[in-house]
């Protein structure tokens, strides 16, 4: 290994622009191979990894760091350019995780979501934002379900003595 770290030194290496464009030329390459062969992604493919090689073993060491600071200011823009759309994704998810333990409500005056756990029957919500009070149902609370569970028992109860009666008086 001493012969790689001798032949490296002076040279660029890996950076954060090497490693996106190793990335996407492997989604060229896969994408490629899906599609049966088309010839633009392999050439796309290849242009790639040899623009790769070329930074990776270039020895003028400035030109490259500026590319790769290029690069990151670029991904910095884009990162501060799409967090309402990367906000929503994540809201998303959470709400999908949490689905069966929570529901979500807005508050009607100011919008603002709320999260309430599931089961608790009619719950008073206080918007954590604006102090608006509101009141929703979460959902039967274990309570409620016994009580139904007991009624529907009862009524097949009575409706089977109701049957029984009839089958006796004839």
């Amino acid at each position: 290994m001493n012969w790689l770290r001798n032949f490296m030194m002076g040279r660029y290496g890996p950076d954060a622009l090497s490693l996106f464009l190793i990335v996407v030329s492997l989604i060229c390459t896969l994408t490629s191979s899906l599609f049966g062969g088309v010839l633009v992604l392999i050439l796309i493919s290849y242009i790639l990894w040899f623009w790769v090689i070329f930074r990776l073993l270039s020895r003028n060491i400035a030109a490259r760091q500026k590319e790769n600071e290029t690069f990151l200011q670029m991904v910095g823009w884009l990162r501060d350019h799409t967090t309402g759309i990367r906000g929503w994704f994540r809201t998303q998810s959470n709400r999908f995780r949490d689905r069966k333990t929570h529901k979500y409500f807005r508050c009607p005056t100011c919008h603002q979501m709320v999260r309430v756990p599931k089961n608790k029957g009619k719950v008073r919500i206080i918007c954590p934002k604006c102090k608006n009070e509101f009141i929703r149902q979460t959902g039967k609370s274990p309570a409620q379900k016994a009580r139904e569970e007991q009624a529907r028992a009862d009524k097949a109860a009575q409706k089977a003595a109701k049957k029984a009666d009839k089958a006796s008086k004839k």
